[in-house]
């Protein structure tokens, strides 16, 4: 029963009233609840660093003792008042993400101390742990144990420097080695030069760099003057002989390298083999400045330069004199050039690039191709067990550089091999069974086997090598 003056109306409306008095407290206290779970979340949330002494791991990154590799996405930016890991940089990354190489970077000043071989980071950064350290052999061939046993240890770390600055220069330092395989020629330019075409134009260093040189050989230095200052407008630094300390404003450490020969327009804004071709060009036979070494009277005979290998480790030609009279009698003056460690490279250049044609047995020396002139003829002598190789080496940068490729292969019965084991063996009928993946294997090929020419099949080869050259004489003179 109902109390009398109070109406059915008035008791609906008080108790919609108390529910919805009751759906506010409740609104209210899961607000909170959420808040408080949200910032419990930003608080964990990777990539986000929650205090000045804290920082949190970057989500999906690789980290190489404290320090975070760059082969993942950026940073997620925080939601303030916290602070972005990407405001504060890391003192010490490395792109690691490759096959061929390794690139360590210093992200703020850096001190040399010559005496340890040590890079310190020297700017407000942070670094976790403070006093991580790394070593690294700077050369591009990263998995080659028997290069790198030939390369100084350099290390890199954010522990504070014991000494001060001795001599501060205002350019990054590009710091790498010219240890490993730097005495043949085919790696002076692969694993060197080239490479460091291809780092300074991938990063756009443009020539505002210190070149930093350890396992400094003062023959390479002076070989290769004209060229390396084509990289860099300051002088070059000879890490190995230094006294006083050297700081940096950064520092690259290391070389990268797009594989035999290669540029890879892709990642070096748009610069090709070719443009690194005409930086020899321009550095060697300047326009204005070239002295042709032909003879350009009425009815000249096309040049040809036979690079010879004369060191008694393999691929020689043994009837060396035969092969000279038949390229003289099928109508080319020949040349004979045998590369010499110090031999100077303007005189070489000069020579192979006044030329029509260049044939080699295949090794180090067809890196000359580089010198040739667009068009020119490049023969090359491919010994039984040395296809894939002369193929990817030298055939394919030939190709890109606009060169007239021509190979000639070698037979079984051309081969010092064939004496050696017999025809039938399976060193010579099946070279990639026999080498089966173990590189010690290839060696018979390389470095035991010389070449007898057949006369008759190689004089056949000059006169179709004769003709393409004979036609770019024509054109190109």
């Amino acid at each position: 029963m109902l109390k009398k003056g109070i109406s059915k109306t008035t008791i609906v409306f008080l108790v919609l009233m108390v529910f919805f008095f009751i759906s506010q407290v409740n609104l209210s206290l899961l607000s909170r609840s959420n808040v408080s779970e949200a910032s419990s979340i930003s608080k964990s949330r990777p990539g986000l660093i929650v205090s000045e002494k804290r920082e949190e791991k970057p989500a999906s990154s690789s980290i190489h003792s404290g320090i975070v590799i760059n082969k993942t996405r950026e940073d997620r930016p925080a939601r303030s008042p916290l602070h972005s890991i990407s405001e504060v940089k890391r003192p010490i990354t490395c792109d690691c993400s490759h096959n061929d190489y390794d690139l360590w970077f210093i992200n703020g000043p850096a001190l040399l101390d010559p005496s340890t071989s040590t890079f310190f980071t020297t700017g407000p950064t942070i670094s976790t742990p403070p006093d991580f350290a790394v070593k690294f052999r700077p050369y591009p061939r990263k998995t080659d144990e028997r290069a790198k046993s030939k390369v100084n240890e350099l290390t890199l770390t954010s522990a504070p420097p014991i000494s001060s600055c001795g001599i501060t220069h205002s350019s990054p330092a590009i710091v790498f080695s010219t240890g490993g395989y730097t005495g043949n020629f085919y790696h002076q330019f692969n694993d060197g030069l080239l490479a460091l075409y291809i780092t300074i134009n991938s990063l756009s260093l443009n020539r505002d760099v210190i070149l930093t040189v350890t396992n400094w050989s003062d023959w390479w230095a002076q070989k290769y003057a004209h060229l390396l200052h084509r990289f860099t407008k300051h002088p070059i630094i000879n890490m190995d002989n230094q006294t006083r300390t050297h700081c940096f404003p950064s520092a690259i450490v290391g070389l990268m390298t797009h594989g035999p020969l290669a540029v890879d327009p892709t990642l070096t804004k748009q610069k090709t083999l070719l443009d690194f071709h005409a930086l020899l060009e321009s550095t060697y036979s300047p326009p204005g400045k070239h002295v042709s070494t032909l003879d350009k009277s009425k009815g000249a005979r096309p040049q040809l330069v036979l690079v010879n290998r004369k060191n008694g480790v393999g691929r020689e030609i043994l009837n060396l004199k035969e092969a000279l009279k038949a390229i003289e009698e099928v109508g080319f003056k020949a040349i004979v050039f045998e590369p010499k460690r110090n031999g100077a490279v303007g005189d070489t250049y000069r020579l192979l690039h006044g030329s029509h044609a260049m044939l080699a047995v295949h090794g180090a020396a067809m890196t000359h191709l580089l010198f040739l002139r667009v068009g020119m003829v490049l023969g090359e002598i491919v010994p039984i067990g040395t296809d894939w190789l002369a193929k990817t080496f030298y055939e394919k940068p030939a190709r890109v550089l606009g060169l007239e490729y021509m190979k000639y292969k070698i037979e079984v019965n051309e081969s010092s091999l064939a004496e050696e084991y017999g025809a039938n063996d399976l060193v010579l009928r099946n070279p990639p069974a026999f080498v089966n993946g173990d590189w010690p294997k290839a060696k018979v090929y390389m470095k035991t086997q010389n070449v007898k020419l057949d006369m008759v099949r190689f004089r056949k080869y000059l006169k179709e090598v004769f003709v393409k050259a004979k036609r770019f004489m024509d054109k190109e003179g």
